[in-house]
């Protein structure tokens, strides 16, 4: 009874919802007008317009441009129902890869909803994101591995993390299919570029875009300009440079200090948990090629993914979203969860959480619990929970 409610309160309130978001995006009070303005550009002119949003790959420039022909308010209405429906799929899809029901599964997305609602809400791309991924490593998991690994390839050309993922499936199943999705991905990207603006524009606009990275999106560079240091962005260099280093007379700390170490030992520190957690992820390879299947493509994916989160500059509230196949792999630590959970939401809640890091700091404890929980299972497979059966 309580789900049948639940499922009705959701049906009711999501025409609310979405109303609410494409009120947003269409008068600009979102993040989708940054892809958008650039992805009209390239469809009114044919040319790239790289310098004003290098952080969207330019294969998203294109990507979008049929939709940002329209209204930015048909296209954020589309682009919020295109959201949406990836959420929807989600739980199916996941049940799919991971052998967990999709009942079983409300413990574990209780913590990363308001992440979701975030990226709704923001018009970002990380839900449908999301969906690519799981969709892709569910095709390379059940043989389909060009056409999964060319849906995580489109992931990362939208945005660049996804890339991550290919080492995933290179990880869980090494084959010349999957280095042939990767290079059929590839060859797709420069094809689409081509085709829209020209081959030596796309080329100088792939040229500029990783120059512009290169010189201006490190965590270094965005302290040295003041710019993404304010408590939403819970990357870990910059939880690090906020809390404990030290910003410059001149710069105000955008939350609490606690130490004015010098930012060369901050960077240094960083590299050295990026380090720790290559190795911890390199080290469980083996571990999940003995668990079954399901439950070792879950585990590479849930570790690969807090990497991701640890080695970005830029890391708002939503991106979070990707800690869900950790908290899925760790559904049978169902009194961790709610934990866990309440501690998730007091970080949503409280802004001085967020400006110490407080779910990065929760995503790199899960990153611990799937490595433990891998080495644990891997000592005898039998063990790992029949979600199925329960």
């Amino acid at each position: 009874m309580a789900a049948i409610t639940a499922r009705r309160l959701f049906w009711v309130t999501l025409p609310a919802f979405l109303a609410y978001v494409v009120h947003r995006g269409a008068h600009r009070a979102n993040d989708f007008k940054y892809p958008y303005n650039v992805a009209r550009h390239v469809w009114k002119t044919g040319e790239l317009a790289v310098a004003a949003q290098p952080r969207y790959p330019v294969t998203f420039h294109v990507l979008l441009s049929p939709l940002a022909s329209r209204s930015i308010g048909i296209a954020a209405a589309v682009w919020a129902v295109l959201s949406v429906a990836a959420i929807i799929a989600l739980p199916r899809v996941m049940a799919s890869l991971t052998g967990i029901p999709r009942r079983r599964q409300v413990l574990a997305w209780l913590p990363v909803i308001p992440c979701f609602i975030d990226a709704v809400v923001l018009g970002q791309s990380d839900p449908i994101n999301m969906l690519f991924v799981s969709l892709g490593l569910l095709g390379v998991s059940t043989g389909w591995e060009i056409a999964g690994t060319g849906l995580v390839g489109l992931a990362a050309m939208i945005k660049f993390l996804p890339i991550i993922f290919w080492t995933t499936i290179i990880a869980r199943r090494p084959s010349w299919r999957v280095l042939a999705g990767i290079g059929l991905s590839i060859l797709f990207g420069l094809g689409l570029v081509t085709a829209a603006v020209g081959w030596k524009p796309g080329i100088a606009g792939f040229q500029l875009q990783w120059t512009l990275i290169q010189d201006r999106e490190k965590p270094w560079h965005l302290v040295a300009r003041q710019s993404d240091l304010r408590p939403n962005n819970e990357s870990f260099p910059i939880v690090l440079a906020r809390t404990f280093g030290d910003l410059g007379s001149q710069a105000k700390p955008p939350s609490i200090s606690l130490a004015h170490l010098p930012l060369n030992l901050i960077w240094t520190c960083w590299g050295i948990v990026l380090v720790a957690l290559a190795m911890g992820w390199l080290a469980s390879i083996r571990p999940a090629s003995t668990l079954p299947p399901r439950a070792g493509w879950l585990g590479m994916f849930a570790l690969t993914a807090i990497i991701m989160l640890a080695a970005t500059p830029i890391c708002w509230h939503h991106y979070f979203l990707w800690t869900l196949p950790a908290t899925l792999f760790l559904s049978h630590r169902r009194r961790f969860l709610r934990i866990y959970t309440v501690l998730a939401i007091l970080g949503t809640i409280f802004q001085t959480a967020r400006g110490f890091g407080c779910h990065m700091f929760l995503a790199l404890a899960l990153f611990i619990l799937v490595a433990h929980d891998l080495r644990k299972f891997a000592r005898n497979p039998s063990s790992y929970p029949d979600y199925e059966a329960a």
